[in-house]
């Protein structure tokens, strides 16, 4: 999707989820998911 101007895209949880990210509320970051930090878990149709 392409935002005018200087608009940044906006990921939800589920997506990150998807992508093996994870929000760490305290640190205020994303991390990338501990179990299995080299390659993301999810399955391509």
């Amino acid at each position: 999707m392409v935002l005018p101007g200087d608009n940044e895209p906006f990921l939800g949880a589920i997506p990150l989820e998807d992508m093996d990210v994870l929000v760490h509320p305290y640190r205020q970051e994303l991390i990338v998911n501990p179990d299995h930090p080299y390659f993301a878990q999810m399955k391509l149709k």
